[in-house]
């Protein structure tokens, strides 16, 4: 069957994307319910409850804490090892096939993936429940723009996708389709944001019919209006939480690393991680599963199983042993976690000295929250709009927008890295390009052993190309400017009607019109010109005015250059 781009052929490929969105948003609603109902299963089959895994293994004995993450963690491992062997070490991350891909995603990998993920959530591990949802949720996308879409089209159908099933997830479907576009597409765009809009409505709509209302965070009731303590408290937690995320980030890198020099097979590593996790969950229960118990917890003020600094560590130290040891899931919930424990501490900091400005704590957490998620994935937009639509409360904006830009920036300013990779990868193409605007042409300057002087002989110049075997001679008067340039042609059409004038000078061959480039222009300024004009090499002046010669810069040596920018 043709594409729908192709069989209507006079719809315009933007209402085509937009028509493809709703069903897309339909579906990723179904398999995100679908994925949330295997995990409420898991759940009652192993613990006899649905409530938050966090609430359950608080109520088993210690050992059920120790080992039923580190169970879960070696049958991960297994599921995992098993896709590995069977369709190889390509799994087709959603970002991946969005941001650098066609947008295509393999189905049967990123089930048996998901399938590992179900087992780390079910058995209690330190992960995000989001990671498989809207991966699960972006493959519906792929599939559905393989069958109706052109392939054109097929990255933003798979983003249309992976918008839904955030939105979905988290019931959050502006903040749904800004993380799309702001992280893996890396592009605010009418032509973007109207499908992946749709798609993520679509989904929210999807949502509230299978009866899920509410927004994760909500607060009471009214619109928030923060004090005067509030707002003076979020300069140290934009600090701290800029200062705390490139260390969360550190220690992420440091347990995979250390993982992998583990010269086991990965069901034993995963094993391994979980056991570990577990010993953490004896003591502090509140490390199991994402986090989202604890939140509320935190919210609405009641006490945690041990001080939240110490539920703060542990937390830290638990999702870098799961992430690090290789499960698969996300990492944005027990982000949103190690934020609100943040803000408690400022806030219960605070109270302890009345000189101090006081302040709302839900409120502090809650910008503890966005600042920490702006902090830790570089996407301030995104943090701001998830936070202010899990709350559904307009009086956070403000407060919001300035803790989490000023956690973006302090963490941006000690750790170029964010969470993410797909980001990671467009600023270093970015640092690449600032460096093609950087690179001054002086340092791929030529020297020029040969020119022409104004008073320099037809004869002369001919001479002078017979040994250089040139297109062009550059004339350089006495004070060492450059005054334009002799052709090749010219000379010889001059000398074939005219052999009598070869001891006249050069003067009426001297074209004045000839492309320069001063010394303070970029490589790219270089490549630029290299590109609009048939030349080879191109004289190089001090500046447009004086046109004091300096010497001449060669395409050859400006793609040689590029080459090697591009490499890295």
């Amino acid at each position: 069957m043709l594409p729908i781009s192709r069989s209507i052929g006079r719809l315009d490929i933007n209402a085509v994307n937009l028509l493809l969105a709703v069903p897309i948003g339909m579906l990723a609603a179904g398999v995100t319910s679908l994925f949330r109902h295997a995990i409420d299963v898991g759940d009652r089959v192993l613990f006899g409850s649905a409530q938050d895994i966090t609430v359950i293994m608080a109520q088993l004995d210690w050992r059920w804490r120790l080992f039923v993450p580190a169970l879960g963690g070696g049958l991960a491992g297994l599921i995992l090892l098993y896709a590995q062997r069977k369709h190889g070490a390509s799994h087709g991350e959603y970002m991946d096939a969005v941001s650098d891909g066609n947008g295509r995603l393999p189905l049967w990998p990123s089930l048996l993936r998901s399938l590992s993920s179900l087992a780390s959530i079910v058995s209690a591990g330190s992960i995000g429940r989001e990671g498989a949802m809207v991966q699960l949720a972006a493959v519906t996308g792929s599939l559905t723009g393989r069958r109706w879409a052109s392939e054109r089209q097929l990255r933003l159908m798979t983003a249309c996708g992976a918008a839904a099933g955030l939105a979905s997830v988290y019931h959050t479907p502006l903040a749904g389709a800004m993380f799309v576009a702001e992280i893996v597409l890396g592009a605010l765009t009418v032509d973007l944001l109207v499908p992946l809009f749709a798609s993520a409505v679509t989904a929210s709509l999807t949502i509230l019919a299978f009866g899920h209302h509410d927004a994760p965070f909500a607060l009471a009731s009214g619109v928030a209006v923060p004090s005067l303590g509030v707002y003076l408290l979020i300069l140290p937690i934009g600090l701290l939480a800029g200062l705390l995320a490139p260390l969360f980030l550190l220690v992420l890198d440091n347990s995979k690393q250390a993982f992998q020099r583990l010269a086991i097979a990965t069901p034993w590593k995963m094993t391994l991680g979980g056991l570990l996790m577990g010993a953490i969950a004896v003591f502090i229960p509140e490390v199991c599963g994402n986090g989202y118990a604890p939140i509320i917890d935190i919210l609405q003020g009641h006490p945690l199983s041990e001080p939240v600094p110490w539920a703060l560590l542990a937390k830290i130290a638990a999702t870098a042993l799961i992430v690090g040891s290789g499960a698969v899931g996300g990492i944005f919930t027990p982000s949103l976690f190690i934020g609100a424990a943040l803000g408690a501490i400022v806030a219960g900091a605070v109270a302890m000295y009345p000189v101090l400005p006081q302040g709302d704590g839900t409120l502090i957490a809650l910008i503890g929250m966005g600042a920490f998620m702006a902090a830790v994935s570089h996407a301030p937009l995104m943090a701001v709009l998830m936070v202010f639509e899990m709350t559904m409360n307009a009086g956070l904006l403000l407060p919001l927008m300035a803790g989490s830009i000023l956690a973006y920036a302090v963490s941006r300013k000690i750790r170029t890295n964010s969470l993410y990779d797909v980001l990671n990868r467009r600023h270093a193409h970015l640092a690449r390009v600032d460096e093609l605007h950087d690179t001054e042409l002086m340092s791929l300057l030529e020297p020029v052993t040969t020119h022409l002087a104004p008073s320099t002989t037809v004869a002369q110049a001919n001479t002078c190309f017979q040994q250089t075997r040139t297109r062009y001679l550059y004339v350089i008067d006495s004070a060492g400017r450059f005054v334009g340039v002799v052709s090749i042609h010219r000379l010889t059409a001059l000398l074939c009607d005219h052999p009598e004038r070869q001891s006249d000078a050069i003067a009426e061959l001297i074209e004045t019109a000839f492309e320069l480039l001063p010394a303070q222009a970029s490589l790219k300024d270089a490549w630029t010109l290299f590109a609009t004009c048939p030349l080879e090499r191109i004289p190089v002046v001090d500046n447009l005015d004086a046109r004091r010669f300096l010497g001449v810069v060669s395409k050859r040596q400006v793609l040689g250059r590029l080459q090697i920018l591009a490499r890295r």
